[in-house]
This record gives C-alpha cells, structure tokens and sequence, in this order.
C-alpha cells in the first residue's frame, strides 16, 4: 500500500521533480540540438541551455530543502511512492515542455529582419509571386526564379532575394498557394514563372536560373529537365526520398509542427508524385548545385548517384534554416553569379 506521509512533502517533492526535469530537458536539448524541446533559441549561445537547465534543477532542489528543512531527517515516502512521484512529474515536466515550445517557437523573433523593395505582384497558375528589380540596373539582367517549400511562404527567401538585387539580378519569388497546390497543374507553375521572366525587357532571356528549397527544389528540377531556357539550377534540401517521419524532427521544429509535418496527408501525395530523384540527370550539361544542410533530419544529405551536380553541406544548417543560412545564400550567389 502507497504511503506518502503527508500532503504537503507530496507536493514539494513533486515540484521538485518537476523543476528538476525542466532543466533535465533544457540540457538535453541544447546537447542534443533538439529545437522542438528548447525554451529558447539556444544555437548562437548554447550556455544559455545549461544555465538554464542547471537554475532550474537548483531552484527546485533549493524549494524543497527550504520548505521541508524540519523535517529533512524525518522518515519520509519510501521507493515505490518516489518512484511513482518522479514518473509523474517527470511525464508532467515533458507535457509542459512540448506545449510551450509549440506556443513559443512560431512567435520567436528571426535573427535578422531582411527588407525587400517593393515587388511586382504576378499571378502564375495555382501560385503568386513578387518581381523584384535592382534599385540601378541597365537591361538586360540576369534572372532568377526562387520557389520556397510548401507553406514556407516568400519571406524564406527574403536574405537570398536581397543578395542576389545587390548582385543586380532581376529576382522572381514564386509562393505556391498550399490550398491550391494539386498535382500536375503544379508542373505548370515554373514553365509559366520563367516565360514570364524571359519576356521581361529588362531579363537577358539566355541567362535565367532557378532556385528551389524544399519541395520546390524538386519543382525545380523537375522543370529544369525539361525546360532548356533555365540555364542553371540550384537546390537546397530537396526532398527526393524523403526520410519517415520520426522524433528526429524535434531537431527541426516543435511536436506540434513535427505532429503536423508528419500527418500532412497532402505533402506525402505530393512527395510521391512530384519525386525529382530520377530527373537531375536530365540536367546536364547545365550546372547542377546541390545543398544540405548537415544538422538536416528530414532528408539525406548526400550525393545522389548519378547526378552531375555540385554537392555543398552547410554545416550547423537543418532542413527548414537552409534557406536564410548567410554561408548558404553567400554560396548560392556566387555560384548563380558564376554560371549565369
């Protein structure tokens, strides 16, 4: 029979476990680089996580002597009601930490705020897009297409865009509508984008590339085999062969992003049906540059076999911070900048 002496050590030693698994976890996280566990953003500073960790451990031990200092020596629950306590505090302690991080991850400040100047709204089939033009140009320009991931949105690509106007190339950002993305009318959408570009009197139609990230790395590709005005291509963590969606995601985004992510019945229809695996081959002799991120947990981030492409790892980059990671984009420009 459980024997757990008073109401009161009850609770002081529940809120000592706790505590003391919060800052377990912050620990874990911050070692682990487990965005989805993680109060902050602990990736610029990762002391931050054990400090956190280690005042959170302190602050519950330092309660629990203080308010049961009296009767510290006094007989108190024995094995199996600690036991019992610290389970349950500690799957209380993992609750909380995965409802916080999924409230607190979306509304996290980005690192750097990246202005655009205003852009041209285009419609192109089932998505939008902005025509950005350097602010001092002289036609004709260079071009490029960039496509984010699905529910990225173009603001993603915000650093990139803006690297590549200082480079005083003409820059169309394509944002596909993820309510209206079906298959194949999505096939549609890059042919539609460049032809666009290619009519612009200030783009050099012999010097259009396209950039994709994500599933709209696979986009690109796919376009690209068959489309002989985009004269190079550039990828970053397209999703090829996607990996099974497991706690490996916590590395990226929160449970409930991660929760989501994984039953997104859409995106594993569109995954099947759009893989691009067996069409960088088709690329060549146009340049191929393909990007991973080496801290990426939702796809491979090797060289596929076969392909003529130019294989990067951006070390410390994950799979959604690829795209505005400032070794990547410094790398995409001049690469762009070289082949168009």
């Amino acid at each position: 029979m459980l024997y757990f002496v008073s109401t009161q050590l009850t609770l002081c030693y529940l809120l000592f476990a706790f505590l003391s698994a919060l800052g377990i976890l912050q620990v874990v996280a911050v070692h682990y680089r487990l965005n989805g566990l993680a109060f902050l953003d602990y990736s610029e500073h990762p002391w931050m996580g054990y400090a956190l960790g280690a005042l959170l451990v302190l602050a519950g031990a330092a309660i629990y002597l203080v308010s049961q200092w009296p009767m510290i020596f006094a007989p108190g629950p024995a094995g199996a009601e600690l036991s019992l306590l610290f389970s349950a505090a500690a799957l209380c302690a993992a609750v909380f930490t995965l409802v916080l991080v999924s409230f607190l991850q979306p509304r996290r400040a980005p690192k750097s705020r990246v202005d655009l100047p205003p852009g041209r709204v285009v419609t192109i089939g089932p998505a939008k897009g902005y025509v950005y033009f350097p602010p001092e140009h002289t036609a004709p320009m260079p071009a490029v297409c960039l496509i984010c991931g699905l529910g990225a949105g173009c603001p993603s690509l915000a650093r990139l865009a803006r690297s590549l106007l200082e480079q005083r190339v003409v820059v169309l950002a394509v944002e596909p509508d993820a309510e209206s993305y079906t298959y194949p009318e999505i096939l549609a959408i890059l042919p539609a984008a460049v032809t666009l570009l290619a009519k612009l009197p200030e783009v050099d139609p012999q010097r259009i590339g396209v950039v994709g990230h994500d599933m709209g790395g696979d986009l690109a590709i796919r376009s690209a085999s068959v489309d002989k005005q985009i004269k190079a291509v550039a990828v970053m963590a397209p999703l090829l062969t996607e990996a099974s969606p497991s706690l490996d995601l916590l590395h990226e985004m929160s449970y409930w992003q991660a929760l989501r992510w994984a039953r997104d019945a859409k995106r594993e229809v569109l995954r099947a049906k759009l893989t691009a695996l067996e069409y960088g081959v088709k690329i060549a002799p146009r340049p191929l540059l393909l990007m991973h991120g080496a801290e990426d947990r939702i796809v491979a981030n090797a060289p596929v076999e076969g392909w003529s492409a130019q294989h990067v790892v951006i070390q410390d980059a994950g799979h959604l911070n690829l795209v505005d990671h400032p070794l990547a984009v410094q790398i995409i420009v001049q690469w762009l900048k070289e082949h168009l």
